[in-house]
């Protein structure tokens, strides 16, 4: 059985009243929120930029492609900084770089009257650089100052926040993007009355705005102070030495490295399915419109909020490993059926528990690692399960772009393949599972470090 010592999150204050840095927690989940925020609308923004705006969908999905290929290499070299500097100056990092790039482009956009192609690219690719530091620090520096008993907590306010605020991004996004008129309109599977009419925003005004939440993140971390829990010491070896480090970490502990992969199928055909199946499968199975898939996102989202506040407390006692593997199970049957229904309600339900699964074996897995993965390591440790993930997105992204899967409602096809991918993964965690429910790294902790 695995020991989690977590509890069911009964509310943020009350977790606050039980941690050592409850002040520091404060400010890092108000500047995350706020950051991402404001990132969530400019990476909606982007995409309808070069596709309504530009006319130019092609050079998106250029663009996109080249950032895949450089997080494959920029996702080892992030872990290494993680690990050797002091987390909180890689937040402050990240956001001066955000203000600094969005601050440019939105002067650069108000200057010319819109904003060059080529400087929304460069927001896109630098905005994805700093997503793919900034949540392998987050969770860095969140068992850096974490009790262990507490963990389990973390993780699951990070997914109810994170999520919390991307329901609001998107639902902002939608409108500053568009504008909307006084009136009845139809918004994520609802009706809302506008009693007055909103305006529609520019780019370079959405940059500005998201360049003002990194100049209030950076100013929120500025203010963190902490004690910290786990014990860390200065790295001075090159990037390569550390980053062999790490390797040598997962080699010397290959179960951990099955775990890592294994458990993060369900992220890999989420992120395809949402990002590049969804709106053909609504469109072309479904046989439904734009509304749907703003329902979907709402339903995926809300799935993901239950399941940071229920998970752990459901698997506290029967184990972690127990947990995501119910998790897997069920994504397998749940992509079989979005194989098979034209129902719509269904197809709602199916987003829901989709969102519950995903978010479920994130908190989890997290917490997992948290217990048994060195705060000296975990940066690079998590670096190297996101390089492959990445590395696995981009192969069946690739596949699911053949005709074969683009034609006559093949969709399906993607979703079936989806299920089976999971279902492989699920076969190594069930073989070694007794192993993975003993598996123990000791982890050096001091409660009285400062």
């Amino acid at each position: 059985m695995n020991h989690t010592g977590a509890e069911n999150p009964r509310g943020f204050s009350i977790y606050l009243c039980h941690v050592k840095n409850a002040r520091a927690y404060r400010l890092l989940f108000i500047s995350n929120a706020v950051s991402g925020f404001s990132q969530g609308i400019s990476m909606l923004a982007i995409p309808w930029y070069f596709s309504k705006i530009l006319g130019k969908p092609e050079l998106f999905g250029m663009l996109y492609a080249l950032t895949t290929f450089i997080m494959l290499f920029w996702g080892m070299y992030a872990g290494s900084l993680i690990d050797r500097f002091s987390r909180k100056h890689v937040f402050l990092a990240v956001n001066a770089f955000g203000l600094l790039l969005l601050g440019a482009a939105a002067g650069i956009g108000f200057w010319l009257g819109e904003v060059p192609a080529w400087a929304a690219m460069a927001v896109f690719a630098g905005t994805i650089l700093v997503y793919n530091m900034h949540y392998p620090a987050l969770y860095a520096f969140g068992q850096e100052i974490t009790e262990r008993e507490h963990y389990g907590k973390f993780t699951s306010w990070v997914e109810i926040i994170g999520q919390s605020t991307s329901i609001l991004s998107g639902s902002v996004a939608a409108i500053l993007l568009s504008g909307m008129a006084a009136g009845k309109h139809q918004f994520g599977g609802m009706e809302i009355t506008l009693p007055f009419t909103i305006q529609a925003w520019s780019l370079h005004e959405i940059f500005l705005a998201d360049a003002i939440t990194y100049l209030l993140g950076f100013i929120l971390i500025a203010m963190i102070r902490y004690v910290p829990i786990a014990i860390r010491h200065k790295e001075t070896g090159t990037m390569f030495e550390r980053i062999r480090t790490g390797l040598q970490f997962l080699q010397a502990h290959p179960l951990l490295f099955l775990f890592g992969n294994a458990s993060y199928a369900i992220f890999v055909v989420l992120l395809v399915t949402f990002q590049q199946l969804m709106p053909q499968y609504i469109d072309q199975h479904m046989h439904a419109g734009a509304g749907t898939y703003a329902f979907a996102e709402v339903m995926y989202s809300i799935g993901a909020m239950l399941a940071g506040v229920f998970m752990v407390w459901t698997f506290r006692r029967s184990g972690f490993i127990l947990g995501i593997t119910v998790m897997m199970g069920a994504t397998v049957i749940i992509y079989t059926l979005f194989a098979t229904t034209h129902q719509v309600l269904l197809f709602a339900v199916l987003c829901l528990l989709i969102g519950i699964a995903n978010a479920g074996t994130r908190v989890l897995r997290t917490t997992w690692l948290f217990q048994h993965v060195p705060n000296q390591s975990i940066g690079r440790i998590s670096s190297v399960f996101q390089t492959i993930n990445i590395l696995f997105r981009a192969i069946i992204s690739a596949v699911f772009a053949l005709p074969f899967f683009n034609r006559n409602g093949q969709i399906v096809y993607a979703f079936a393949v989806c299920a089976v991918f999971v279902g492989i993964w699920i076969i190594p965690i069930l073989k070694n599972y007794q192993k993975l429910v003993s598996f123990r790294i000791p982890l050096e902790t001091d409660q009285d470090a400062v």
